[in-house]
């Protein structure tokens, strides 16, 4: 295999681009304020509705109560409490409608360019359909290695066969050609590097259309896109940005047009060119996590999974997919991505009636004219983002454990504090001793709660994080059974111990993305974790003889999880989760789990806080609307988890035999002590159930284990799940993390 040209690494980015690259935000209140607005102007329409969805969209329709995230049985109440908080709270806004079509309805002097990007997502797309205007555009994106510039012959690149991390630059041009004999208008055309969570409905595996998405990363090229000035964007270009001729000016390289003109329109028979140049940035914008302010949430996360869309656009990538264990049908991607918008009526003049595909939730984005909007045309050249991991030291890996359990406590404390409040409630009405409590009064409540919940006293914190010095050992303690004819006796109890740390693995990139030697890599992933082994036996017992140890079994469990509606409202660690459930000793049965540790239990506050609720009535007892989407995002929670075997676990470096090299103890104090290293290989991991050659070659030949990361809704973790099989068939199992860290 030829080695692959290295992509530009270059530091001259900042001197050579001039502009700056804004979100949209910032676009939408400058250049962007600007768009086609109907000559004519009709003073007796109807003002506008306007309809924001905080660049998310999700075309699930599921009932949204505190019940049915409790329960698995359905409510059959006509008013859910989430519908009608939410009837409360959001009481300003509402919609229009014609024959039950609901009608975005945007004010072209106000915000029209933000409500359309608000809403892109709900837009019929035309990219895939066989009609004549849809075909008659064409795009292409192309990477390159060197920033483009007029005249100046590119080094393309090819970049399905890279890896890119925080600071990469990103170079290249799109290519749109108008292959008809007549000028195809658009209101927007804008170049953006983005990122996307994107869920594919499972039902239909044909589906282009995602039942949910959000864009987590947009940032916006002013040059790439069309906009009335004219941008400079090297350093070396001195023209006027209001002067600018467009004129037929052209490429020499290529002869391609490098505007569009001020008409915002496509000329038959043209090929345009767009450079647009791109900087992975080093974290996401703080407003990613509004809700919850969640340090994890806004850290750049790894692609992972393959979305519909970017099969679509290159079939040949799915042929090569990468087994990440991500969840079925889920992605995080990344790519640069042009786009063109305009509105149906204005094409259906030239190119006759256009069927737009029909949309789940059956939305149409209007203008006060009626004019509908739809993207005519788009495409994304995806990219492979893996960031390097932000390692914290050791007082900060302290200081993010001690967060992450005030967070975790004080959610539960405003579930608890509010279901004592109902229950105290029920019995006051009941008794008749008080009134029903006002709307003002309630919200006085909601507002202190909120507040005595939020802080935290200094000498509260000093004594979680003490406590957690303290706790240097995750341990599991078994109780031995003697079974005979004459009934059970007390034998002792096993108890197994690690120390209490972090073991961490250098990421290792699949074959074809390898510039580097993995030797270094490769070191990190054969480690060993020290074992205590203490058999303690009953006062009054005179045969002392410790357990029997018959297998040693050890796991690497990969578990994903992922959020369809809220935004998830903690970030979880492994003391938060794993190690919590007690009489977990039987072989096929693991209760230690996410679900029954954290999911579970959230599910019983939120189905106690539905049933108070249907006692009492909303107008005595309401539960703020954050709280919630709070509950909701932990209960509704999906995951899967794949446990990876480790083969042939060694102990001691010797491979384990309980009948020729068992256990050895150490008997003293009516007690046997043992201590062992278990020699954990993840170069050798295989399937549950799925055995392997050592032709197949090692474990990161095989998987991808991307580094582990969270956000606001999708997370990946690690750990390594020992196993210590008893001779009479029961087992202790303890759980120790493992963080994936690329360097």
């Amino acid at each position: 295999m030829a080695p692959k040209p290295k992509y530009s690494k270059t530091q001259s980015f900042d001197e050579t681009i001039s502009t700056i690259l804004p979100s949209y935000s910032m676009y939408t209140s400058t250049i962007g304020m600007n768009i086609n607005v109907p000559e004519d102007n009709d003073d007796d329409l109807p003002p506008p509705h306007y309809q924001c969805n905080n660049s998310e969209w999700s075309a699930s329709s599921e009932s949204t109560n505190v019940h049915e995230i409790g329960s698995s049985a359905a409510s059959t109440t006509p008013t859910s409490l989430e519908e009608a908080q939410s009837r409360r709270v959001d009481s300003d806004s509402s919609t229009t409608t014609v024959d039950n079509i609901p009608l975005i309805v945007a004010d072209e002097n106000a915000n029209l360019m933000e409500t359309i990007l608000d809403n892109v997502h709900r837009l019929p797309n035309m990219t895939f359909e066989k009609q004549e205007i849809s075909k008659a555009v064409e795009l292409k994106v192309f990477y390159t290695k060197d920033i483009g510039e007029v005249g100046k012959s590119p080094e393309l690149i090819d970049p399905s066969i890279y890896e890119y991390k925080q600071g990469n630059l990103l170079n290249g041009y799109i290519i749109i050609k108008n292959t008809s004999n007549r000028p195809i208008p658009f209101d927007m055309f804008y170049l953006l590097f983005e990122g996307n969570f994107m869920v594919a409905n499972e039902r239909m595996p044909n589906e282009l259309e995602p039942v949910k998405i959000r864009r987590f990363l947009e940032m916006f090229d002013f040059y790439g896109s069309w906009n009335e000035a004219h941008i400079n964007r090297l350093v070396t270009e001195t023209a006027s940005p209001y002067l600018c001729e467009y004129g037929n000016t052209v490429d020499p390289l290529d002869g391609t047009y490098l505007y569009f003109g001020p008409k915002k329109e496509i000329l038959p028979n043209r090929v345009y060119k767009r450079f647009f140049s791109f900087k992975i940035p080093n974290n996401l914008l703080d407003s990613e996590c509004n809700e919850h302010n969640l340090s994890r949430h806004v850290e750049l996360p790894p692609t992972i999974g393959l979305s519909r869309w970017e099969v679509a656009h290159y079939p040949e990538r799915n042929l090569n997919k990468i087994k990440d264990f991500s969840i079925m049908n889920t992605s995080m991607g990344f790519g640069v991505m042009a786009r063109f918008i305009g509105r149906k009526s204005t094409w259906e003049v030239d190119f006759g009636k256009i069927v737009t595909p029909k949309h789940k939730d059956n939305a149409k984005l209007v203008n006060s004219k009626g004019d509908e909007y739809i993207i005519l045309k788009e495409l994304t050249n995806y990219i492979r983002v893996i960031p390097t991991t932000n390692i914290p030291t050791e007082n900060e890996r302290l200081m993010k454990l001690v967060e992450n359990r005030l967070l975790y406590d004080n959610l539960v404390k405003r579930v608890k504090d509010k279901i004592d409040i109902g229950n105290q409630l029920e019995k006051a009405l009941q008794s008749k001793t008080i009134p029903d409590l006002s709307p003002d009064l309630t919200q006085e409540e909601i507002e202190a709660a909120k507040m005595s919940q939020s802080y935290q006293h200094a000498d509260s914190i000093r004594d979680i994080k003490s406590s957690m010095r303290k706790l240097e050992y995750y341990e599991v303690h078994i109780q031995l059974v003697k079974r005979s004819i004459t009934g059970h006796k007390n034998s002792g109890v096993l108890q197994v111990k690690t120390p209490k740390q972090e073991y961490r693995v250098k990421y290792i990139p699949p074959c074809r993305f390898r510039e580097d030697s993995i030797k270094e890599l490769e070191k990190t992933w054969k480690f060993d974790v020290p074992i205590d082994l203490t058999t303690i036996f009953p006062s009054n017992d005179k045969m002392n003889a410790p357990p029997t140890i018959k297998t040693i079994d050890a796991e690497l469990v990969v578990h994903t999880m992922r959020s369809m509606n809220a935004p998830i409202a903690l970030e979880f660690n492994h003391d938060l989760v794993y190690n919590k459930y007690p009489n977990n000793s039987k072989r096929d049965v693991d209760l230690d789990t996410f679900s029954n540790n954290v999911v579970r239990p959230f599910r019983n506050y939120s189905t106690e806080l539905y049933h108070l609720t249907q006692r009492l009535g909303l107008q005595n007892f309401r539960i703020e609307k954050q709280l919630v989407d709070d509950l909701k995002s932990i209960c509704k929670i999906e995951e899967k988890s794949n446990n990876l075997v480790i083969g042939d676990v060694l102990v001691d470096n010797e491979k384990f035999n309980y009948k020729k090299n068992g256990i050895k103890w150490t008997m003293a104090n009516n007690a046997a002590t043992s201590s062992i290293n278990l020699n954990v290989n993840l170069g050798d991991l295989s399937l549950k159930g799925v055995p392997i050659s050592t032709a197949m070659g090692p474990s990161y030949d095989r998987f991808n284990l991307v580094p582990d990361f969270q956000s606001c809704f999708m997370t990946r973790s690690y750990h390594l799940k020992l196993t210590f099989e008893l001779s009479n068939g029961e087992c202790a199992r303890i759980k120790v993390p493992v963080i994936i860290e690329k360097a």
